[in-house]
């Protein structure tokens, strides 16, 4: 018998090819600070694929203006300052710095300040504006409805149009992961990283107190516990030569920690993707914040969920300009579209429309109302095949019903 029933998918990625200028999914989003010296200087993200030793040129580069109504400008010299982060459907790529014309003034004393995006056709939008306390560096932002913006900031976590922070508190990256914003601290009296509700950070449960040193971190599913981010990893830097990178696996309700990996490249920015079979690719800007001509080093975690790290050599992907420091980094935006069709044929036949360069994960769920209602993964790292990707669900042999999500990586 042949049915058909809706999904309700949310994130998965326009058909046919990448609009021209548009971003290739799969690639990586690097922040470029125009001027390492300068604490007010503009900034441009840079695009890289993730998988090229020695791009001697960016895939693409969009300058961010340092002028007019719209303008955002950033400190090169800072080295907590510059972090990026995509909001929870991964349509927009974050950033912050200061809405601003004045081109002298050390930005960390200016007001307003913002959050800039950018989409998956490399349209910059000026989110929202906030004011920040004088001498502190605006860090990071995220969303979980493109509405509000949770940010990071030197003083504390602001919100649009806020004069006041709340809580207090001097963090680092702000980021989502599976409709959750967490936090991040460089602190040796609290968790390196928090989860935030209701303006309350709570420290994630068996992760130990962190260290000044501490620099960005980056969440992943693995597979092992359906959907659910399972495995941590947070970066570390003494100096531009010196790091480490912590894992940590979520066991129980606990985090777990997995060991650690020395760099000899320190370490500011920190993505990460799990490959679909068990390792993990890791993306990392070198130095500690303010290294000029640092790079972006790849790194593959070869073990799996709760098991000790196992990091080989780094590759390096791309070497900045001269005069220039990489600051951030994480992956490039993705559009969003319709829900795909499902047909139901024994097995489950799960088709949607896809995009050259994207990978996929796709979820089931056999009751919407269950908490989490998609806890099942079915595959992850699906390559894409356009115009249209099918998979099959080899275990939905019953009379249902089965509910399917299909997701970007």
């Amino acid at each position: 018998m042949k049915k058909t029933i809706a999904s309700l998918s949310a994130a998965v990625l326009a058909a046919g090819s990448c609009l021209a200028g548009s971003f290739t999914p799969g690639n990586l989003a690097v922040l470029s600070a125009d001027s390492s010296s300068a604490n007010n200087t503009t900034c441009t993200i840079l695009e890289l694929a993730p998988s090229t030793a020695s791009q001697t040129v960016a895939v693409s580069s969009t300058a961010i203006s340092g002028s007019g109504p719209n303008a955002l400008r950033i400190s090169g010299k800072a080295s907590t300052t510059g972090y990026l982060a995509r909001n929870a459907d991964r349509s927009l790529l974050a950033f912050t710095g200061v809405n601003t014309n004045d081109t002298a003034t050390n930005v960390n004393s200016l007001n307003p300040r913002a959050v800039g995006t950018l989409d998956v056709n490399r349209s910059f939008l000026l989110q929202t504006v906030y004011n920040g306390s004088n001498n502190c560096q605006t860090r990071c932002a995220t969303s979980l409805d493109n509405a509000t913006w949770v940010i990071g900031d030197q003083g504390g976590i602001y919100t649009n149009g806020a004069t006041a922070p709340s809580p207090g508190g001097n963090f680092r990256g702000v980021k989502s992961f599976g409709g959750s914003i967490y936090v991040f601290q460089a602190s040796t009296s609290a968790a390196p990283v928090s989860a935030l509700s209701g303006g309350t950070l709570t420290g994630l449960p068996g992760l130990p107190f962190g260290a000044t040193a501490m620099q960005d971190f980056y969440m992943i599913a693995s597979g092992s516990n359906g959907v659910a981010y399972d495995i941590l990893y947070v970066l570390q830097a003494t100096t531009d030569n010196a790091g480490a990178i912590r894992k940590y696996s979520l066991v129980g309700g606990s985090w777990m920690a997995n060991g650690s990996n020395t760099t000899a490249f320190g370490g500011f920015g920190l993505a990460a993707t799990a490959n679909g079979d068990g390792t993990a690719s890791l993306y990392v800007t070198s130095g500690a914040g303010a290294l000029v001509t640092n790079t972006v080093r790849k790194l593959t975690d070869t073990a799996g969920y709760n098991a000790t790290i196992a990091l080989g050599a780094p590759t390096t992907l791309y070497t900045a300009a001269a005069g220039t420091t990489l600051k951030g980094i994480d992956f490039v935006p993705v559009a969003v579209a319709q829900a795909p069709t499902v047909w139901i044929t024994g097995a489950a036949a799960v088709q949607w429309s896809s995009v050259t360069g994207a990978y996929y994960r796709l979820e089931r769920s056999t009751n919407l109302c269950a908490t989490p209602a998609f806890n099942t993964t079915v595959q992850t790292n699906i390559s894409a095949n356009p115009p249209k990707n099918t998979a099959t669900d080899t275990n939905a042999t019953g009379a249902g019903p089965y509910f399917y999500r299909v997701g970007v990586e």
